[in-house]
């Protein structure tokens, strides 16, 4: 008997075990087209479901049934559970497990690959979350130096504080004081890349405010949070009907206060203007380091120094 007639008996065979289905797919004798089937590039060409003719294989995610089959060279199925009539899409054919470092897991299966991690599988996927705090700890004046360790007995590092050397911020403050005093000095370049956020709004619209950003723009080159005083404006009403100036020069010469401190010397700033219905902000701004005395001892704070205010 000729193989080709052999195989297509076969196919039938199985597939007429299921009398509806061979009589709506399966014709006898075979009745193909004459004109060879066109693949796009990639896609072989293999018999149909009942060994008759020849057609495309089906890709990932196009439609097929027990006639049209999906490209078993890529371990493709068809996967009845998302189609209905009888139809189906081509999937991958997997069951839902998942490898991990060499190891098989079940779908839905949780597992800790170390201590550090649990992770679990999920249509053949893994998805991990750290059981140990991902939290930095920057550098404030309590702890100038945090770093990292790791601690015999446990899992997880923590962070501890290098009290032994001298803050970052009271570095940063000295030098700035030396350029201020001496004027010619320089601030000498960094040995690391410089990297900061912008400075925060004004935590207040009137009257002394503080300012945040992170930065590692100081001698030892670690993240910080840095603060510098603000004053948008003093708490004062604008007088009535008054054109909106978005920048104000001081008339008066002031000195800068906060709770038990006062600034050594005198300034005359430049505040953004109070318009009806307008809001006004700091467009540029720049940093100085001030000389403040607080109960008998001399501190330096910076202050921000307001160039332009923009109105929107």
């Amino acid at each position: 008997m000729d193989l080709g007639i052999l195989n297509r008996f076969l196919v039938l065979l199985v597939y007429c075990s299921l009398p509806q289905i061979c009589a709506q797919l399966c014709r006898t004798p075979c009745f193909c087209s004459w004109i060879q089937p066109r693949c796009p590039p990639g896609v072989p060409i293999i018999v149909d479901g009942c060994g008759c003719c020849r057609i495309c294989a089906r890709q990932l995610g196009e439609s097929c049934d027990r006639l049209y089959l999906c490209d078993e060279s890529k371990e493709l199925l068809c996967d009845y559970a998302t189609g209905s009539n009888g139809r189906g899409t081509c999937n991958y054919n997997y069951d839902g497990g998942c490898e991990y470092n060499g190891k098989e897991y079940k779908d839905e299966e949780v597992f800790q690959p170390s201590c550090k991690f649990q992770c679990k599988c999920m249509d053949g996927g893994v998805t991990c979350t750290p059981l140990c705090s991902e939290n930095v700890l920057l550098a404030t004046p309590e702890c100038p130096s945090p770093r990292r360790v790791e601690v015999p007995g446990r899992c997880c590092s923590e962070w501890i504080c290098d009290e032994e050397q001298q803050s970052p911020v009271s570095n940063s403050l000295e030098k700035e004081r030396s350029i201020v005093s001496q004027g010619r000095s320089q601030i000498k370049p960094l040995t690391c890349t410089e990297w900061g956020t912008q400075w925060s709004s004004c935590s207040v619209s009137c009257g002394l405010g503080v300012s945040l950003r992170v930065s590692n723009r100081h001698s030892l080159c670690r993240l910080e949070t840095q603060v510098r005083l603000c004053m948008v404006r003093p708490c004062r009403n604008s007088p009535t009907g008054a054109a909106c100036t978005p920048t104000v020069h001081s008339e008066h010469r002031l000195r800068y206060k906060t709770d038990d401190c006062i600034s050594l010397r005198e300034f005359q700033p430049t505040f953004c203007g109070l318009c009806p219905a307008r809001h006004c902000v700091p467009y540029q701004t720049q940093t100085e380091p001030v000389a403040f005395r607080c109960r008998g001892s001399l501190t330096w704070k910076r202050i921000m120094s307001i160039i332009s205010c923009v109105c929107y």
